[in-house]
């Protein structure tokens, strides 16, 4: 399932802004291919230790997309 939009928390910024820029690419492309398409790419050292530890809140952020997008049951009142 694919989606337009995620949302980038500013710790995945200040933990990916302390390694070079040639790593800090690969977790960004990481990071949006698995947001947005649900896929993982290859990746290993540092970029893959930083992925490993942001794609928890990925995920957990798309569980809730999807909870959202369920049928909202319409619920009883009580009558008081």
């Amino acid at each position: 399932m694919e989606r337009d939009s995620f949302i980038f928390y500013r710790s995945f910024y200040e933990a990916i802004k302390e390694i070079s820029e040639q790593e800090q690419l690969k977790v960004y492309k990481a990071i949006t291919e698995y947001a947005l398409n649900q896929k993982e790419i290859e990746i290993e050292g540092v970029s893959k230790a930083i992925f490993t530890l942001i794609k928890p809140q990925l995920d957990a952020n798309f569980q809730k997309y999807l909870n959202g997008k369920k049928a909202k049951r319409k619920q009883k009142r009580s009558k008081l």
